[in-house]
């Protein structure tokens, strides 16, 4: 089953998404150089082919309108930093004056978004290829460069128009393939060989990776008003499907229990083994799911309950008969659990949308802008020391003007530009991204050096290495996205070829390729203490944040839907899972800072996961047919407002514990939030740990 696996894996990579994307930008980016040397134009072919090159790096998946003003902004703003660089070139300090000022501005686009912050980011690396290449004609080089952009994004917008919900098929096959994953994690608290605290930390890392596909599949869906038009069935299909990612997600974490208690209850017989079998039977029909959802056609397989699945379960309910009544109800409980799952795979699977009349009723009742993540800020805002964005902007800027100081000092080499290109490249806003950037540069980089050394010894045909140099230009595209150190150990090759197979001195590549990589790194990793950005002081208002928000959850959960509306409660939802998800980031972010000592990870990680069980037992609520709001107790309600406030400290010595919540006992909206007020008393005490 295991070399199964890894070939399904082998080949559904072959076939997916990263290497076909990876194949036609590669054929984009090669063709002209090839065309414009054959043609006796090396300035043609280098400006056209790095602009493609470089721009390509900008077109992340999206839908039709979206890509369009992605491209235009990219065209835009490439030619004109091309040609603002080109220009000042003849100057060492006009060019260092125009690139710190650059490094400034093009960080702050960040400001207005994720796709601006890196367009400004790609536009810096144009500045750092530009005065690499040092061209002679400034105006016909920044000519070729929007030559170079326009193609490439010609090429990839008629892909678009061919296959416009391409992308959208494939976010949503990851997002199938992350709950199958989450869906194994929650298999394996059935296992008493897995310790659960190791456990409950992988599922809350899986918890934030299943939340961000679901972010993915929103902003490309709801973005696209093609595809949110009634009038498209594909669109209205996919728009259930998500619909349907949802529902399942929701039953994934919905039900919580106290597994050191279930594990005990059911330590005699084979009802724990047989439990985890059968979920994870249901994860495996989730990655088969997978494979066949990208297309819009209905899967004409078996259904989601297989013959193996039937008989595990049969033989779970047989094993039923000889348990006692407290071990009865936990089974039923997870089978019903189970079940739930099972229908939805099934709607899935046969893409049973809901009825028409039912589908147009809910897209009137919800207000889908609402649900897309944006950040819309003005310039104004952010010009201020308080700002991350303008801190790390200021300090990018000092590491450029510190490069070009230290490369003055220097022997003058044409390779000096790596530094910046490092930079740009492994310079990031937080200390824990740039020194994982770092170590994956530094790793991609020396094992790249070593495969292209061993190239240049055993192949001396100049046309063999720049073929070589193509198909790890291709490694390079189809790894950018999926694994950052496996891309650089590509491109380091292919530059390394390249460069070389043109101008010899493959060691003076080597030397500098490793020398100006090194220094990038180090200046980078001492840079961040300039205007830092601490995750460690931001978690108190993170922990603050994913509290008001559960309490929120919960308040929508104990009233009817009907009562708040759609937006309201489906709203309250997707908060919750986003503060968590930030507040769990910024958690593994500060446990990689200098500080960390200083903080009790112990008492951050009680709290991580407090939070997670009560929004997994909110969401149970929230799902319950039969909740009536009379159910809640308001001074329950209260208790647990009380202890999950700021401020609420349980009484010196206290050495208070959550109430057992016997798992076997009936679920009702009283008994859940009984449940959740022994987790708030936990929360608090963990809580009053951390801010000691």
């Amino acid at each position: 089953m295991g070399k199964n696996s890894i070939g399904s894996t082998i080949t559904y990579f072959f076939l997916g998404e990263y290497f076909s994307d990876a194949l036609r930008t590669t054929i984009t980016v090669v063709l002209p150089i090839i065309l414009f040397f054959y043609l006796g134009n090396p300035e043609a072919a280098k400006g056209i082919g790095v602009g493609a090159l470089l721009i390509s790096l900008t077109d992340l998946p999206d839908n039709r309108l979206n890509k369009l003003k992605t491209a235009l902004w990219s065209i835009i703003v490439f030619f004109t930093v091309t040609l603002v660089v080109s220009l000042v070139l003849y100057s060492q300090y006009l060019t260092a004056a125009v690139l710190v000022l650059a490094a400034f501005s093009c960080s702050m686009f960040a400001v207005y978004g994720q796709k601006p912050s890196l367009i400004g980011t790609m536009a810096l690396i144009v500045c750092t290829f530009v005065m690499g290449l040092h061209p002679a004609r400034p105006l016909y080089f920044s000519s070729y460069i929007l030559l170079g952009g326009v193609w490439y994004y010609v090429i990839s917008l008629i892909q678009i128009l061919i296959w416009p919900y391409r992308s959208l098929h494939h976010a949503i096959f990851e997002c199938l393939m992350s709950s199958a994953t989450f869906l194994n994690a929650k298999a394996k608290n059935y296992d008493v060989d897995v310790p659960l605290d190791l456990q409950q930390k992988e599922a809350i890392k899986l918890h934030i990776k299943v939340n961000q596909k679901h972010e993915l599949i929103r902003n490309l869906l709801l973005t696209d008003k093609y595809a949110m038009n009634p009038d498209n069935p594909k669109g209205q299909l996919l728009l259930e499907r998500a619909r349907l990612l949802i529902d399942l997600y929701e039953q994934l974490n919905a039900v919580h229990y106290d597994y050191a208690l279930v594990r005990k209850t059911l330590a005699t017989g084979t009802s724990l083994k047989l439990i985890a079998t059968l979920i994870e039977l249901l994860a495996k029909e989730l990655e088969e799911l997978g494979r066949h959802v990208r297309s819009a056609k209905a899967y004409m397989g078996e259904v989601a309950t297989n013959l193996e699945y039937h008989q595990k379960r049969v033989m779970l309910l047989r094993e039923m008969e000889s348990l006692n009544e407290t071990q009865r109800k936990i089974v039923l409980k997870v089978v019903s659990n189970m079940n739930d799952i099972v229908r939805i795979i099934e709607m899935i699977r046969g893409n049973e949308c809901t009825p028409g009349k039912h589908l147009q009723e809910l897209s009137g009742a919800i207000s889908y802008p609402l649900f897309i993540t944006g950040d819309r800020f003005s310039i104004k805002e952010h010009l201020t020391l308080k700002s991350p964005i303008f801190r790390f902007s200021l300090r990018l800027a000092i590491c450029f003007l510190f490069g070009f100081l230290l490369i003055w000092q220097l022997e003058p080499s044409k390779y000096s530009y790596w530094l910046f290109l490092t930079l740009v490249i492994v310079a990031r806003p937080k200390f824990s991204i740039t020194w994982k950037r770092n170590l994956q540069r530094l790793k991609g980089s020396l094992g790249g050096v070593v495969i292209g050394l061993v190239m240049v010894y055993f192949v001396k045909s100049p046309a063999v290495l720049l073929s070589f140099s193509a198909v790890f230009l291709l490694g390079f595209y189809a790894f950018n996205r999926l694994n950052y150190t496996i891309s650089v150990l590509f491109i380091t090759p292919a530059v390394i070829l390249t460069l070389g197979s043109y101008q010899g001195h493959f060691d003076h590549i080597v030397h500098d390729r490793v020398l100006f990589t090194v220094l990038g790194c180090v200046i980078a990793i001492f840079a961040t203490y300039l205007f830092p950005i601490w995750d460690s002081r931001q978690l108190k208002a993170k922990i603050n944040r994913a509290t008001q928000d559960s309490l929120q959850y919960l308040q929508v959960a104990i009233e009817r839907k009907e009562n708040l509306g759609e937006n309201i409660s489906r709203m309250a939802r997707k908060n919750a899972n986003l503060s968590l998800s930030a507040l769990s980031e910024a958690i593994e972010s500060a446990s990689q800072e200098p500080v960390r000592k200083h903080l009790d990870f112990n008492a951050l990680y009680g709290v991580q996961s407090t939070v997670y069980q009560i929004n997994a037992i909110i969401t149970s609520i929230y799902l319950s047919l039969n909740h009536k709001p009379e159910q809640a107790d308001p001074q329950v309600v209260k208790q647990i407002v009380n202890n999950l406030s700021d401020g609420a400290v349980l009484p010196t010595g206290s050495n208070e514990q959550p109430d057992e919540i016997d798992p076997g006992s009936d679920h009702s909206t009283k008994q859940k939030l009984a449940h959740i007020e022994a987790l708030s008393v936990a929360f608090s005490r963990f809580n009053a740990a951390f801010r000691g």
